[in-house]
């Protein structure tokens, strides 16, 4: 649905989208490269990683704390960027299965490092696809925001307080089309 918004207020919505768009370009797109190219070692991938955590971290602290004291729209656009958060996760959560696999694997092998160079390399691709996948949905809402949109799955968790002005109502258009 998109809401009649105050801009002031359309620019704080954005806030949380673009915290979270800074973390995957930063932390993924630029640092964990960065540190594979200067041969960090296994500090390559827990900086960016621990970064990352902090993020999220923050804006999942941010939608449990801003859902009380701020206006309903920001608060929604925290609670999306925080449940978008959570698919980044599912890609850690399952590169960490892929490297602690591995690192059983490789434990009692004589060319276990360079078994683990390899396997962590395809360990990566799980997180960098959820990272394409959010940048994304990250751009999407960020555009949402900027024209006082909330989608209706933040609608359904999240109902919008009562007399707020609705410019645009995709549900009712079907209805009325159909």
């Amino acid at each position: 649905m998109i809401f009649d918004i105050d801009a002031s207020i359309r620019k704080r919505a954005k806030t949380p989208h673009e915290l979270s768009m800074l973390n995957l370009l930063g932390c993924h797109l630029i640092a964990a490269p960065a540190s594979i190219v200067l041969d960090v070692g296994l500090l390559g991938f827990l900086i960016p990683l621990a970064l990352s955590f902090t993020v999220i971290g923050y804006i999942w602290y941010r939608s449990a704390s801003t859902a009380n004291r701020d206006d309903w729209f920001v608060a929604a656009h925290w609670r999306l960027s925080a449940n978008r958060t959570r698919i980044l996760m599912v890609g850690y959560a399952v590169s960490a299965v892929i490297l602690g696999m591995a690192l059983l694997a490789t434990s009692g092998s004589s060319k276990g490092d360079i078994m683990m160079v390899a396997i962590s390399r395809v360990a990566v691709v799980p997180t960098l696809l959820t990272v394409m996948v959010c940048f994304v949905l990250e751009s999407g809402a960020i555009y949402q925001a900027g024209r006082g949109e909330v989608p209706g799955g933040v609608i359904r968790r999240m109902p919008p307080p009562e007399g707020m002005a609705i410019l645009e109502d995709p549900t009712q258009q079907m209805t009325d089309q159909g």
